[in-house]
C-alpha cells in the first residue's frame, strides 16, 4: 500500500538532513528562511551565528533561527548533522520564537534526540515522510528550549524578522523599500537600516542574492529553460539574472547547471 495522507514525504522546502564530514560543512556568512539545526557527532565545529563565535563540540548542537546571518568553519576534524525545517514541522517551537530570540545558541543533545536521530536519519543523505521529520525536529526543540538561552525580542528585533520574511515571501514579485515599508508599517529609512544591520548588507543585495538562490535550487530540480526561470525568480530578463548569478557564483545559471551533472525533479 502507497503512502497517503500524513504519511507523505516531507518536501525538500520543508525538511532536509544531511551528514558532513571535515572540510565539507564549511561555509560563507548566509541566512535562510528555514531555521536550521547542526548537531556535532564527532570533533569539534566552529561557527560564528549573528556576529557572535561559538565552538560546538561532539555531543551538543547549535540552533539558526531563520533570517540569521551564519557561517561555519573547521579548527579540526568533526562530523556532523545538518537539519533544515519550516516552521510547519514545529508550529508550538515557532511560536514561542514569535516573542523569543535565542542570545545562546549551543544545547545539549538528549539521549531521546540522539537516539531517533541515528534511527531515522542514519545517510549522508536522508528522504523522510512527514510524521519521521516531526519525530525527529520535536525532541530537538525541546533540547533547545531547555538549555539554549533565550531573551525577549525588542520592538527592533521584530520588525527586522517582519521584513525579512516579508521580503522572503513577496521576492518573486517587483520589491522597492517603499513596498516593503508601506506592507510592514515603518519608514523606509527604517526598513533599510534594520535590513543592513539584521542581514550585513543593502535591501537590493540581498533580494539580488534571495532570487539568485531560489534560482540555483530550481536550476538543478526543473527543466524549465534559463528564461522561465529567470523570470519566476523575479528578474525581468535573462540577461540581469545572468548578470546577477555570475556576481554571486562565479558562474552563469547555465554552467552552474551543467556542472552539476544532473537535474533532481521535485516530487
Amino acid at each position: 500500500m502507497g503512502k497517503t495522507g500524513y504519511m507523505r514525504e516531507a518536501n525538500p522546502l520543508l525538511f532536509s538532513a544531511e551528514r558532513y564530514s571535515n572540510e565539507d560543512v564549511e561555509c560563507n556568512i548566509h541566512l535562510h528562511p528555514e531555521m536550521q539545526i547542526i548537531l556535532v557527532t564527532e570533533g569539534a565545529l566552529n561557527a560564528q551565528i549573528e556576529g557572535k563565535e561559538y565552538e560546538i563540540t561532539t555531543g551538543f548542537g547549535v540552533f539558526i533561527p531563520a533570517f540569521a546571518p551564519h557561517k561555519f568553519y573547521n579548527r579540526q576534524k568533526n562530523k556532523t548533522l545538518a537539519i533544515l525545517f519550516s516552521k510547519a514541522l514545529a508550529p508550538a517551537f515557532f511560536a514561542f520564537l514569535q516573542t523569543h530570540i535565542p542570545i545562546g545558541h549551543i544545547f545539549a543533545i538528549s539521549d531521546t534526540s540522539r537516539a531517533l536521530v541515528d534511527s531515522i536519519l542514519p545517510l549522508a543523505q536522508n528522504r523522510v515522510d512527514f510524521v519521521s521529520a516531526e519525530a525527529v525536529v520535536a525532541p530537538l526543540c525541546r533540547d533547545i528550549c531547555q538549555s539554549a538561552s533565550f531573551a525577549e525580542k525588542t520592538t527592533d528585533q521584530d520588525s527586522a524578522l517582519r521584513i525579512l520574511e516579508y521580503v522572503n515571501a513577496h521576492f518573486q514579485e517587483e520589491l522597492t523599500l517603499q513596498t516593503v515599508a508601506r506592507e510592514v508599517g515603518v519608514h523606509p529609512v527604517t526598513v533599510s537600516k534594520l535590513f543592513s544591520k539584521r542581514t550585513g548588507t543593502g535591501f537590493s543585495a540581498h533580494l539580488q542574492y534571495q532570487r539568485c538562490a531560489y534560482g540555483a535550487r530550481l536550476l538543478l530540480t526543473r527543466k524549465d529553460s534559463i528564461s522561465q526561470i529567470a523570470f519566476e525568480c523575479g528578474f525581468g530578463s535573462v540577461r540581469s539574472f545572468n548578470r546577477a548569478f555570475l556576481s554571486i557564483y562565479g558562474k552563469t545559471p547555465s554552467q552552474y547547471r551543467s556542472e552539476q551533472g544532473r537535474i533532481q525533479l521535485l516530487d
